[in-house]
């Protein structure tokens, strides 16, 4: 009766065992996705509570779909209030998919960074390599800059003949 009972036990150990391995976790990976709305709704003279008008109007809608506002705040991380109308938040796919499908949206992309080459200016001109300053390097020849006057000096005065002078010109010429 005792091998009996430790046989079933072990079976049924290692059924169990065989279960959790056929089991395999699904986790919802979320990724930043920005919501494209189109334009806005107010107009040139916009004031900050018009701003915040926005910011809120994107919790509510991201709200709608997520179940709550707070949610929603929980997940859009930038709210896009002056030149677009839109969001970046952190979406699974399946809620992307849904949210594109809305009326009001006008497309919904994945954030994707970018490499910025400005970031080391000096570097991407070429003035410098990781820091080090070549010989031959322009740098060295203009002199790191020394006696160097960088200015815009704007007179007011427009290379383009306006309708005055144009008249003015005319007249002048008619009496030579």
């Amino acid at each position: 009766m005792r091998t009996n009972t430790y046989a079933s036990t072990t079976l049924y150990i290692l059924a169990l065992l065989v279960l959790t391995l056929l089991l395999r976790p699904t986790f919802a990976t979320k990724k930043p996705y920005v919501v494209y709305l189109g334009a806005h709704s107010h107009g040139t003279q916009v004031t900050s509570s018009d701003y915040d008008r926005v910011t809120e109007s994107h919790y509510e809608f991201l709200g709608s779909f997520l179940g709550s506002s707070g949610k929603a705040r929980d997940a859009i991380f930038y709210s896009y209030t002056r030149h677009i109308n839109g969001f970046a938040a952190t979406l699974e796919d399946e809620e992307a998919v849904r949210i594109s499908k809305h009326p009001k949206v006008v497309s919904v992309f994945l954030n994707q960074g970018r490499k910025l080459h400005t970031t080391r200016s000096w570097d991407f001109l070429g003035l410098e390599n990781n820091g080090e300053i070549r010989a031959s390097s322009l740098w060295k020849k203009a002199r790191f800059g020394e006696d160097t006057i960088i200015a815009n000096l704007d007179t007011g005065q427009s290379s383009v003949l306006s309708c005055q002078d144009s008249v003015i010109l005319l007249k002048i010429l008619s009496e030579v």
